[in-house]
């Protein structure tokens, strides 16, 4: 009984974490860098932290060395810090960023206010990029009144890390990716085994003494949005005519089945960044983003990981969340900053297929994701087909940051069971409603 007891309160500490934690890879904090000499100066805030931050870093370092002409004062910020400093320099007019990076989901929260200015188009017209170069349903997503605002830099998702070892162990082959939700929930069950070697399935079976957990979940926005999509749903529909979706049958059904897998099934560990546990056979799926690629290639033999699509659980459709980190130009940015700030664009964006390779992050630009990298990145091939299949850009709202931490409230009440999912979404509806009046 205390085990049992003991083993509900870690779940109830991990679900509180996993819902309002961020990806690690966007963590990091550091000093402004002086990057150059140049008398042009740019101030460059990226919220791109670990593998991604350095990554960056790296590029525009050589793009200060073949521009010596340009100084670019970088830094990185956690997204945390990143939104909160940036809404201060907008409230005091001065000491913010000329070029930033963005989820391509709040966007609408800088573009509709004048804040960014419509970069992306500004390049297109001058031959700098080239418009059929990127997917029309990413550019659609950070397009306003006809003109797109930011360059998307990358284009990422999620889908779900398997242990081949415990695969293997199971009877199941990699090849054979279940093709339900019922069949999901048949290959957590067999992926699950107590300190006896006894599955669900087995006499016996102790679900007090878990050895084995079959699955752990990530961020919310990455193991529950895909889902409602799968329902045919989302949580509102996109900016500026937003509509909140959030407290629909459909998305309850999507919320319910999540909520099942922890209370019904019991397959989820009550340890905090549980996708660790995948290290020592401790764990046969971890559900997260493209971000998490560099923790298992720097961390797990080869033969050991692979990578499949985000599952299909729901009735209407299959699908995988798409993101993008954008680059954004602020609208009081100075004419000789902004030719230095679009040339500096121009040249991550030309060599966002080196940063897809360090980080496993593919990049925007479509021509740039050629069939060797599927070679170099073993989560590529499926992350790709998947999303040019059945990618869902995230919503956008003026009022994201707002949403997505009545959503994080949500989940916390639903998967610590202080509410059952109808409770939980119908709050989060009207919390929602009212902040976007």
């Amino acid at each position: 009984m205390v085990a049992k007891q003991l083993s509900r309160m870690l779940l109830v500490l991990v679900l509180v974490l996993v819902v309002v934690a961020p990806p690690l890879s966007a963590q990091d904090d550091g000093e402004v860098q002086e990057l150059g000499t140049g008398e042009i100066e740019i101030n460059f805030w990226s919220g791109l932290g670990g593998p991604d931050g350095q990554s960056m870093t790296d590029l525009v370092t050589r793009f200060v060395e073949e521009n010596p002409e340009v100084k670019i004062n970088y830094q990185i910020l956690g997204w945390g810090t990143f939104f909160d400093k940036l809404s201060a320099a907008i409230v005091a007019g001065s000491g913010g960023p000329d070029l930033l990076t963005l989820w391509h989901s709040v966007v609408p929260q800088y573009a509709l206010t004048g804040h960014i200015m419509p970069v992306a188009e500004q390049m297109f017209n001058l031959g700098m990029l080239d418009k059929d170069d990127f997917s029309p349903a990413l550019l659609d997503s950070v397009s306003f009144d006809g003109e797109t605002y930011p360059v998307p830099f990358d284009n990422y998702g999620s889908g779900l890390y398997v242990n081949t070892h415990l695969l293997e162990r199971a009877g199941i082959s990699f090849d054979d990716p279940p093709e339900n939700g019922e069949e999901f929930i048949e290959y957590v069950r067999r992926l699950t085994w107590d300190e006896n070697g006894n599955t669900p399935n087995d006499d016996g079976f102790d679900a007090e003494n878990i050895a084995v957990w079959p699955l752990s979940i990530g961020w919310h926005r990455v193991t529950v949005t895909p889902a409602l999509y799968q329902w045919a749903t989302d949580v509102v529909t996109p900016a500026p005519d937003a509509e909140v979706l959030i407290d629909s049958e459909e998305a309850q059904a999507a919320v319910q089945y999540f909520h099942d897998l922890v209370f019904e099934h019991h397959v989820l560990p009550g340890v905090n960044w549980s996708g660790e546990l995948m290290l020592n056979d401790g764990l046969a799926m971890y559900l997260d983003g493209a971000w998490t690629y560099n923790f298992y290639n720097t961390n797990m033999e080869d033969g050991q990981i692979a990578f499949w699509p985000y599952p299909r659980l729901g009735p209407e459709r299959g699908s995988t969340i798409m993101w993008s980190h954008t680059l954004a130009v602020t609208s009081n940015i100075e004419p000789d900053v902004l030719d230095a700030t679009m040339r500096l664009i121009q040249f991550l964006s030309d060599n966002s297929r080196e940063h897809s390779i360090k980080t496993g992050m593919p990049s925007a630009r479509l021509s740039l994701r050629d069939a060797e990298l599927a070679d170099l990145i073993w989560t590529f091939g499926a992350l790709t087909t998947q999303m040019a299949a059945e990618g869902v850009p995230e919503y956008q709202s003026e009022r994201f940051t707002e949403v997505e931490n009545i959503m994080a409230a949500a989940y916390s009440s639903i998967f610590t069971d202080q509410q059952t999912v109808e409770e939980g979404l119908d709050d989060a509806a009207q919390r929602i409603r009212r902040a976007l009046r």
